[in-house]
Order: structure tokens, then sequence, then C-alpha cells
């Protein structure tokens, strides 16, 4: 059986790692928690509150003997535990409060145990009750040896359900006790003769360590309904909808405005994406038990209203709620409405090969980052990407009878793209490459491998034409605006979500940048949109240098129902801030460290005692990573640790630069007893070293379900999958319609 070692049992870590400010917004929360549930307890759980009530005050074994009595009739019944206090986590135990008496003279606590999960070792300053709800449960008693150490006394003791024991500090009882079950949640109703986690206890190791022990509660995370959430998405509420499974389950079913935001990455991700700390967050998987470990790990990072999806993906569905294939669906959605609405001219692919071949008056812009189209592009096209269209345009075809061919690689960025133009008033003729090079590729014509044609740089005549055409169509869609003083005033706003993204290309925010502001490309921020901004509802305010790109990204925000605002009057200088964004980030656990010289002696010497467990991305980790080391997803950890084989004696994490191992570490000596290091610098240190890499699938100890595989990327789809991702965008239109929620208005 494996047990828990005592440094990351989950609510002593929370207090360990909180701040003190934290710690004590903690404590306010558990009381004002406990005197809510005074009024609102189950009638089983306040009869037996109010039996102990009558005995509370009698002599220890009165309080045990009648307690006990009343406590066996509790859980005689399994009719009456709420269901957030009878959650498991599947790592490690937890510990709900179901009662805590005003005057703290006693508290009643479930403790819920998923299959062989246990407590440290530990003692008891407090008389207490334990009855078996569900399950049962084994305690190992132990006695201390005269140099300190720890013995195992007489013979382990098994709790099956109904049945009641006592602990005494009288005896000086030092236990562990832990689920008897291996395929099954167990669950305990345990009573204390105080607010047990208040006392200070002590945790013990066998070789006769001591450390301080405060036990805590697990906060009950409350469950949304989808009416709920459907009914904030429809007012306009802030609200964030997070699916914290892999990208590639996700990307198979998903609510429209749910943001993939996984398991495995939430330290690294949460601070940047979910700026407000109080901001509503709903939780949601597809029962892969995710949800609720996601749910509290972001309680741990300090957010006060998080709640699990009722009922998760299934619960959605079972309501009625529409579900959507594929990833950044709102912005696919919305490109196809606009389509739809706009009747946006395009052209077939052996329309426009022909226009090549004849060698018409024709410019061809890929919408699309520049990484994508240096991997495939149209024949002759340059690269422009999205937010840089309007301002370029009249450069690449200053006569105005030269038609402009907007294409990405399906259908969205090509369709904006080409609206783009149209709305901005550009003169020339304009239309999209109908389904991009998907399209292409299914007319079975060659695509253009590694090119690097780009836009020129704009004169300042047609800079302030652009400029002005894409204020008149931002202030037509609605767009809010701000001067530098507002924007100041903004920044020190709590009370919403406010998004600040400088929509410049990413060579010119590398250049110098807004103080607060992210990068985010303005053609991606509309593609991505509910990747950069998963709070739904929440303020977004938008930068560039030359009053054309944040305008033009802007007037779509706007119509994809986004609160959105412009910051006017910005010269370059003004982006005078140097140095790369830096993500905010929560302190990690300590972490024991081990340098590349050292791991490559190892793996040299005794290759089979290390077990080198890589958290990078299936992508990287196929491209190139140190020999032997096993692909290993966060989300699957205790199921990629069977994958491995016998004999490993030490586990060595890394991913890019061991910025995410740092926090894995501590789930991993949740699960083994063995050594855990992150390797220093990760596997960029190695790399720099000088050190052999391979590259393949060699090693996967989990599945290769991070990212989700578009049939539009790379130069080896199917066509069968080229075109059955073009009907599905074809059917996103229906799709919307059924949905609701959306509130996009196209002008």
């Amino acid at each position: 059986m494996n047990t828990i070692p005592y440094v990351v049992i989950w609510d002593w870590m929370c207090r360990k790692t909180a701040t003190p400010q934290h710690a004590a917004r903690l404590r306010k929360e558990e009381s004002t928690m406990s005197e809510a549930q005074q009024h609102d307890l189950p009638p089983r759980l306040r009869h037996f509150v109010n039996q102990l009530d009558a005995v509370i005050g009698k002599d220890e074994s009165q309080i045990v003997e009648q307690g006990s009595a009343a406590l066996r009739e509790l859980v005689a019944h399994d009719d009456w535990l709420p269901p957030e206090a009878a959650a498991p986590h599947p790592q490690f135990y937890r510990q709900y409060l179901l009662y805590r008496d005003p005057a703290a003279r006693f508290s009643v606590v479930s403790f819920v145990w998923g299959p062989g999960q246990s407590t440290p070792i530990h003692d008891h300053t407090v008389w207490g009750l334990i009855g078996l709800l569900r399950g049962a449960e084994v305690s190992h008693d132990f006695r201390r040896n005269a140099d300190g150490t720890l013995a195992r006394h007489g013979e382990p003791q098994r709790l099956e359900t109904g049945t009641v024991v006592a602990v005494s500090p009288t005896l000086g009882d030092i236990h562990q006790v832990y689920n008897a079950y291996s395929d099954r949640v167990s669950i305990g109703i345990h009573v204390y003769g105080a607010d047990i986690g208040e006392v200070d206890r002590h945790v013990f190791t066998l070789d006769g360590q001591v450390k301080p022990f405060r036990s805590g509660y697990a906060p009950q995370i409350p469950f949304r309904s989808y009416g709920q959430v459907r009914a904030d998405l429809l007012a306009g509420r802030e609200v964030a909808l997070l699916d914290v499974r892999e990208e590639d389950p996700h990307a198979q079913s998903h609510p429209l405005f749910a943001a993939n935001f996984p398991y495995g990455r939430i330290e690294v991700d949460a601070y940047t994406k979910l700026p407000r700390r109080d901001a509503p967050i709903v939780v949601l998987d597809d029962g892969e038990g995710l949800a609720l470990p996601s749910a509290l790990r972001l309680h741990q990072l300090g957010y006060t209203n998080v709640a699990l999806l009722e009922g998760g993906l299934q619960g959605w569905r079972d309501a009625g709620g529409e579900l959507f294939r594929d990833v950044n669906v709102p912005s696919k959605s919305f490109g196809e409405l606009v389509e739809h609405e706009r009747h946006t001219p395009s052209l077939s692919a052996p329309e426009v090969k022909a226009l090549i071949d004849q060698g018409e008056n024709i410019v061809i812009l890929d919408a699309r980052r520049y990484d994508e189209y240096q991997t495939m592009s149209i024949p002759g096209s340059i690269s422009v990407p999205g937010a840089e269209l309007a301002l370029r345009a009249r450069e690449l075809a200053p006569d105005p009878t030269t038609r402009i061919i907007v294409n990405c690689a399906g259908r969205t960025r090509s369709i904006i793209g080409t609206q783009s133009l149209i709305n901005a008033g550009v003169p020339n003729p304009v239309s999209a490459l109908r389904n991009g090079t998907i399209g292409w590729t299914l007319a079975q014509q060659q695509l253009e491998h590694g090119q690097s044609r780009s836009y020129p740089a704009a004169s300042e005549a047609n800079r302030q034409t652009a400029a002005h055409d894409a204020r008149a169509l931002a202030d037509r869609a609605g767009v809010k605006r701000l001067d530098r003083a507002q924007l100041s005033k903004l920044h020190a706003d709590r009370v919403r979500t406010n998004y600040f993204f400088d929509i410049r290309s990413p060579n010119e925010y590398g250049d110098g940048r807004l103080l607060h502001f992210r990068s985010a490309p303005g053609g991606q921020l509309v593609q991505e949109t509910e990747q950069f901004a998963p709070v739904r509802g929440a303020r977004i305010v938008l930068a560039d240098s030359d009053g054309v790109r944040a305008n033009l990204t802007a007037h779509w925000l706007k119509q994809m129902n986004n609160d959105v605002y412009v910051v006017d009057g910005l010269q370059a200088a003004d982006f005078s801030v140097t140095g790369a964004w830096q993500d905010e980030l929560p302190p990690h656990p300590a972490v024991d460290e081990i340098s590349v010289d050292t791991l490559a002696e190892w793996l040299d010497t005794a290759p089979q005692q290390i077990a080198v467990l890589d958290f990078t991305s299936g992508v990287n980790y196929q491209k190139r990573h140190i020999p032997g080391a096993w692909f290993t997803l966060r989300s699957q950890l205790a199921t990629a640790l069977t994958q491995l084989p016998d004999g490993v004696q030490r586990y060595v994490l890394t991913c890019g630069t061991s910025l995410l191992t740092r926090y894995v570490a501590a789930d991993l000596r949740v699960l083994t007893r063995l050594p855990v290091l992150v390797l220093t610098g990760g596997t960029a240190a190695w790399l720099a070293a000088g050190k052999p890499v391979e590259s393949g699938a060699t090693r996967l100890a989990s599945p290769l379900i991070d990212r989700y595989r578009r049939p539009y990327e790379g130069t080896d789809n199917r066509a069968e999958a080229m075109q059955a991702y073009l009907d599905w965008e074809f059917g996103l239109v229906a799709q919307l319609d059924k949905d609701g929620t959306h509130g996009f208005k196209v002008i």
C-alpha cells in the first residue's frame, strides 16, 4: 500500500504555502461557512448535533458513551451526507467540515478516502469518535521507542460500515488510518472535542522525526447548474467556464464558451489568464476526476468564487446544452456567421490557381501566423498576419484594380481578413481563398514550403488613411475609448476582470511595450479569444502605436459581444517598457534539484535506476528529449507511474525550463517514497550543455492527448479529415442558433 507523506497532505500544505493574509482569509471563510451551516443542516445531522450538544460538559467517559450511541445511529443511514462533503481527491484524502460548535466545544467532519489513501502517523490531543458511513478504515497504532523511533503496536483495527470507535489523548494514541479498500471510496464521520481545524497536533515518521501538524478543512466547493451558467452568459455577467481536461478530449466535446484550461498547467496559467481572484469560475470535466482537484488548486491559489459544473459535461448535455467540437470554437463559429450575414466574397482554389497561371493582377495575403505560413503557403503569397492587413494592404496593392486574395489554413481567418479589408474601405476588390490551404490541397494543387515573404513598412500617408478608416469602423461597432489617464485608473480597478493586450507584432512588442500589456497579435486574439481571455464578460483593453490594428481588432471583438476599449493617442515612444513579459506565478513548494552533469553521469552508470519524466508538450517531446525520458502528463501522473519499468530508485523531472516541474514535484511526492528531483534549467539546460537528445514518441508513460491535432496543420493530413473539418465548419451557424448564448451581432 502507498501511504501519503505528511508534507503533502493537501490542507496542511494549503496553510503552509499560503501567505499569512490568505491563511487568515481561509480561517474567516471556514468560520462563516460553519455559522451558515448551523441553520441549514440535514435533519439527521441536526438531530445528532443536538444529541451531542446535550452531553457536552459531562465527563469524557459519558461523552464517549452517549456520543458513540448517537454517532452509531447517524452512520446507520447513508442518505444525509451533502454531495460536496463526499468528494474524494484522486491523490490524497479530504477532510470536510460538517459542523462546528460556535464555542468550539466540538466539531463534526467527514473524512473521504480514495483507494489506497491514508493519513500520516499522528497523535490526538482531544477526545474523538470515529464512525464509518461507507466502506471501511484500518487503523494502526504506534508506540515510541526509547530512541524516539516508532514501532507498530498491536494488531491493526478494522472499522466496517456502521461501527464506531473512540480515541483519547489520555492514552497517548499515535496511529495511522487508511482506506481498507483498493477499489472504492470510504467515508468516515469523525467527531472531536474541539474545533479540530485549530488544534495543534503532531505528525511522526518511523525514524523519529516529529513535526507540528494542524488539520485543515477542505473548502466545500459548490456546484453551479447549467441553468445558472447559461443565465450568466445571457446576461453578460462575468463567468470563466474552464474545461480542465487535456486539449484533445476538450476538442472532442465542450460547451461553446468553455476555455481549455488543463489541470497540469493551472499554476503557470492562472494569475495571467484569471487576473481577478474573485471572478466567478466554473470548472468542468467529463468524469476524469480532474474538476475537483482543479477547483481546490484554484482555491489554494487565492480564487474565492470557484464552483464545479453540476454533472460536468454530461450534466450540460442532459440539461439540453449544446456541445461543440474542435478548438477556438467561439471565434470559428463567429467567422462562419460573418460570412453568412455579409456574404463575404470568395474564390475556389482552382479559380485562384487559374488567376496565378494566367498572370492576372492579383496579390495573395496569408493571414496566419508567420510560422504557419513558413510551414506551407499558397504559391507567391505574402505573410500578413490578420491585424496587419488593413495597415499593410495599400502598400502591397497600391493599384486599386489589383485583386487582393486572403487565405488561411481553413476558413475563419480568411473570412475575417477579407471582411476586415472590405469593412475598412480598402478600394481593391477583395476575396477569400475558399477553404484556405485545405481547399488548395483537396484540389490536388501544390503548396510552397519554407517561404519568407513578408509585408513592408507602411507609409505615413497610408497609415493615416488606414487609421481614419479603422477608427470609424470601431466607432460604428460601439468600441469604447480610453486616454492615458483613464488607463491608469482602470489598472487599479478590482471590481471587474481587465485584460490588457498589445495588438502589434511580436517583434514590435519585443522592442518595447506598455506596462501591464501582454502581447496578443490582433489576428490571433480574434482567432483564439477564449484562450487569451477566458473570463467571458470581462473588459478587454487594446493598444497599438498606429491607430489601425487595435481599432480593427476591437471592432471584431465588439461584434463577438465583448466589452472592448481602445487606448487612444499612443505613439511609438509610449511603448518604452523593456525586457520580456513575465507571467505572475505563485510560489512553488521547495524542491530538490539535480544538475545536468550529475544526471548525465547517473544515466551513464545506472540508467535503469533513473526515471526521467518529461512534462513538456507532446509536440516538443517528439521533437527532442533527453535519451530515455518518458513523456508524462501531470493529469495522469498516477497511471503514468505504472508504465515505468521495475527497478527505478529515483525520479528526475524536466520540461522546457523546469518551471512546470517545480509544481509537479509536490504531486509526485504524494505518490511515492522514492527521491524526487528537478533538473536545474530543464531540457533547455541539457541542450545548452551539448548533451545528446533523441526524437520521436520513444517512451510514452501518458498518451499524446495534451494537444489536439488540427486537420489544417502540417503537411500529412488525410483528405477525409480535412473535408470533415470543412463540413463541421459549415454547420457552425446552425449550432450557434441552437446554443443561443453567444450574443454575436455582425455589423
